[in-house]
């Protein structure tokens, strides 16, 4: 009794903090969402007097009832090209210069159509046919094929011919702004556009024949009967998984609960230098992905550039990491039974980014060769001793940080904001091994992903508030940081706190 009424305390007002976080980020949202109904209502009329401070500029592209928007990778949102007017340009030379590297389209700004806050919206129309698929994505959007643009990658994820008249106020960047897009669109000159189904022939010599399997494997996948094509999708989704970022982290914060700090370490450690080495190897080639040439190969969503697979090098790693972990150094039986586990795991994962056709063959095998590069160097350099040591993180917040300087891409930031976060918990990793009853583990569990989830939860809705995307960055790459403090120093602290003094080794 003593004990109980001694781990309970803390444990209840862990949960209670927890709990206030969520509130806050629930009240949080309903003041924001009543603040844009607010603003809904405001009337602006076209063609207002130029504001002094004057700082923005936009263009709007039409195609019939359609027009250009693109898809936004730190707000997660659309908007119509544009961005800041630098000193040397004019407003509707700044809308130009916007538009071209956003969207790898030319045009010619014809006129004004609107003062809108502290942005000037300028008509504007494509000196080139717009190349776009034919093919609709599910939310009956058209891709345009944009690549090629400076700015993909690295601030757009897509861009797309969308109907204004589809959105909701909470997809679009601005949406105070939806009310006017169709009158904008309206009085816009139209630009010609051309459909397409194949453009393979833009790709090289190697990736045209890798089309050429993919399509067949498609096509013998979408001709097997109804029920064997539900198992194949099915166990392609299930395939996939290890290389999406969510099932990552909740995978870290198992192994937190099974294995410890160490373990957890070496695996966020090993996350973070593959998903930084992935991100630069995409930026340096800037390949197009198999649906971007074929849009009728997609069975799933991705953006941004192909080579190499990102899914597939997490995936070598992560069941690299766990093969070195538990079964390398054992018995002849155990580590090749696990080999063999590891390898179909991989390989199902390279062959399930082939047949959701956002990645080539060549993308996914490459992969799997840097990611066992990667795994010999990790296995020398991110040891149980190692990891726990200061000099490693360290060095991994050096690299993340010049990464992010040098490349401005949001996943950088981030990636800093992870090895930050990691470097100044350090100091509270427990000591020793300490053990825990099943029941405290479990607690232990609990209260961490409750808190894990709040946190996500809280700096998701507060970068949804902003329209500025380095305040959306800067929150994003908060919520970052402080959800590695708490899965790092709070998993100590419960450690610390619920382990049974009686049996600690």
């Amino acid at each position: 009794m003593i004990r109980l009424r001694a781990l309970f305390p803390p444990a209840f007002i862990m949960l209670a903090l927890t709990a206030f976080i969520s509130l806050f980020a629930f009240l949080s949202w309903n003041l924001h969402a009543e603040e844009a109904n607010n603003q809904r209502v405001v009337s602006v009329e076209p063609h207002d007097e130029q504001p002094a401070n004057l700082v923005g500029a936009a263009c709007v592209i039409r195609h019939g009832k359609q027009m250009v928007m693109v898809s936004e990778i730190i707000t997660q949102k659309l908007s119509i090209p544009g961005g800041y007017i630098d000193n040397q340009d004019t407003a509707s030379e700044a809308a130009r210069r916007e538009a071209l590297e956003e969207t790898g389209l030319d045009v010619e700004v014809v006129k004004l159509l609107q003062f809108r806050d502290r942005a000037a919206i300028y008509a504007c129309v494509a000196t080139q046919p717009i190349l776009v698929a034919e093919q609709e994505e599910s939310d009956q959007r058209h891709q345009i094929a944009a690549w090629q643009a400076a700015d993909f990658n690295r601030e757009i994820n897509a861009v797309y011919l969308v109907s204004p008249l589809s959105l909701q106020d909470a997809e679009y960047r601005y949406p105070e702004d939806t009310a006017y897009l169709y009158q904008w669109m309206m009085e816009t000159p139209e630009s010609e556009v051309v459909f397409y189904t194949d453009i393979s022939d833009r790709a090289s010599a190697l990736h045209q024949a890798e089309l050429i399997v993919i399509k067949a494997f498609k096509d013998w996948g979408n001709n097997l009967p109804n029920a064997a094509k539900f198992v194949l999708d099915s166990l392609m989704w299930l395939l996939n998984l290890s290389g999406e970022y969510w099932f990552v982290f909740l995978l870290i914060a198992v192994i937190a609960f099974l294995f410890g700090p160490s373990a957890m370490l070496q695996l966020l450690a090993a996350t973070v230098i593959t998903i930084l080495v992935s991100t630069c190897l995409k930026q340096i080639f800037n390949l197009p992905r198999p649906f971007y040439l074929v849009p009728a190969l997609q069975n799933g969503s991705a953006y941004g550039f192909s080579f190499p697979s990102g899914h597939t090098l997490l995936a070598t790693v992560i069941w690299g990491m766990f093969w070195m972990k538990l079964c390398a150094g054992k018995s002849w039986l155990r580590a090749g039974v696990g080999l063999l586990v590891v390898s179909v795991l991989i390989t199902g994962q390279a062959i399930a980014r082939v047949w959701f056709g956002v990645h080539f063959i060549s993308d996914t095998v490459a992969a799997i060769i840097i990611g066992i590069l990667l795994l010999a160097l990790f296995s020398r350099l991110i040891t149980p001793t190692a990891i726990r040591g200061k000099a490693v993180w360290l060095g991994i917040t050096v690299l993340t940080g010049a990464a992010a300087g040098l490349t401005l891409l949001p996943a950088h930031t981030y990636l800093f904001a992870i090895s930050l976060g990691v470097f100044l918990s350090l100091d509270a990793l427990p000591k020793g091994s300490l053990n825990l009853s099943v029941s405290r583990h479990i607690l232990m569990a609990l209260v961490l992903l409750a808190g894990s989830g709040a946190i996500a939860y809280f700096f998701t809705v507060i970068a949804n508030t902003s329209t500025v995307s380095l305040i959306t960055l800067g929150m994003r790459a908060t919520g970052a940081f402080l959800l590695t403090v708490w899965l790092v120093a709070g998993l100590s602290f419960m450690l610390k706190l619920l382990a049974d003094p009686d049996v600690a080794k």
